[in-house]
């Protein structure tokens, strides 16, 4: 290619919108012949996996940013299947941190309501069906989680499937939700986790430095996440390449 011009999309099989590089890091690295795009900020990978071309948009955390890279990918790419995938934070204490959860509902915080695909050309399913809440903040406490499980009747929490599942749902375009749970319902994250993470799903190194000066012994729950992190993106990966050989067409 003259000058690394990457050749214009083509027809992807599955879209995936994820926030973060962290999530989908390990299945980014299993993708072959891959080419990268950046429309209105939002960095695209396209590649081929399980014999499918798969584009993975990395829209940043919350509603506006998914729907924002939900929209790139349809436009740009026109997927048959739209996956949002992701980390999430487990609501029911029936939920472990590190199951992968397909929730066959999302609903946000205005009442709005989506059903979620679960093909049954899928292993792995679960036999109860899961219900996630999208919310606009990161929810830090044992305390809130369990208000928000009381209010909502929703079993996890993320930050962007409602607006991709809203994009679809007027689209009329196949949809589902992959969540790794990244935390339990049980557990307290550091507080200063909401203020170390961006906007675009990156960690801000001021904050981080901040945080460490204030409270010293935060550099061994910094390390923690961290773990917890990559342990939850290699779960994620490796459900989300049987997924998408188990998609139908």
């Amino acid at each position: 290619m003259r000058g690394g011009v990457a050749p214009a999309p083509v027809p992807a099989d599955v879209g995936i919108v994820a926030a973060m590089s962290m999530e989908v890091g390990y299945l980014v690295d299993q993708l072959r012949r891959v080419r990268k795009y950046h429309a209105a900020s939002i960095p695209v990978i396209e590649g081929e996996l399980g014999g499918k071309i798969v584009a993975i948009a990395l829209g940043g955390m919350g509603r506006k940013s998914a729907r924002l890279a939900t929209s790139i990918l349809l436009d740009g790419h026109r997927p048959s299947w739209v996956i949002s995938a992701g980390f999430a934070g487990a609501l029911s204490h029936s939920l472990n941190r590190y199951d992968v959860i397909l929730p066959a509902e999302v609903i946000d915080l205005e009442g709005q309501r989506y059903s979620i695909d679960r093909p049954s050309s899928i292993s792995g399913l679960g036999s109860e069906p899961r219900t996630l809440a999208t919310v606009d903040r990161v929810i830090i406490d044992a305390a809130e989680k369990r208000r928000l499980h009381e209010e909502t009747g929703a079993d996890l929490v993320d930050m962007e499937t409602s607006a991709v599942a809203d994009i679809c749902a007027r689209r009329l375009v196949r949809f589902l939700s992959v969540r790794v749970v990244s935390d339990d319902a049980r557990s307290d994250l550091p507080r200063e986790v909401a203020s170390l993470i961006s906007k675009t799903g990156s960690y801000r190194i001021g904050a981080a430095l901040r945080a460490i000066w204030n409270r010293p012994s935060s550099v061994k729950d910094f390390w923690s996440l961290q773990e917890q992190a990559l342990e939850a993106a290699d779960r994620l990966a490796t459900f989300l390449v049987r997924c998408l050989s188990e998609l139908p067409a």
